[in-house]
């Protein structure tokens, strides 16, 4: 396992573009099971960064429409994972972590009932869960715009 998320990490930090990237990754054959090393790897990356780069989110979006029945719900778990432990890490990894999980939602490469995992009151709630979903939801209107964020979260099928 450890040979493995080093072989990923090396891959991602080589390479030029997330297309490049995704292309060597493909060709390392991860075995079945082994898929959410790669999620794991793709995410701890982007929070280790400085600032969001793109590149990660568009990196697991190309897995996710390249495969959406086996990445997709990998990364919607990993969403429910995160927020629920996003009061043990320091606010750059949460901004960039708000940050990846908007690219993927506002992309559709994963869905939106991911947020149900989300409960809005004060007893459910830390205050590093709240910037989390401040983060998230900036990023969201960013990409969507205030009209389009409102109109995904009023659609009846969500």
């Amino acid at each position: 396992m450890v040979n493995l998320r080093r072989t990923i990490y090396l891959v991602i930090m080589s390479s030029v573009d997330y297309e490049e990237c995704c292309h060597k990754l493909l060709k390392l054959n991860i075995r079945e099971g082994q898929e959410i090393e790669l999620c794991n790897m793709i995410y701890e990356c982007c929070t280790q960064e400085r600032t969001y780069l793109r590149f990660y989110g568009l990196l697991a979006q190309r897995f996710c429409m390249l495969n959406p029945e086996l990445y997709s719900p990998l990364f919607h778990e990993m969403f429910g994972k995160q927020f629920h432990n996003v009061h043990k890490v320091e606010i750059n990894k949460m901004r960039n972590g708000a940050k990846f999980f908007g690219h993927l939602l506002y992309t559709e490469a994963i869905g939106w009932s991911c947020l149900s995992v989300i409960r809005l009151t004060e007893e459910e709630t830390t205050s590093s869960s709240r910037i989390f979903i401040k983060i998230l939801f900036q990023d969201l209107s960013e990409n969507l715009g205030i009209e389009g964020l409102s109109k995904r979260l009023k659609d009846d099928t969500l």
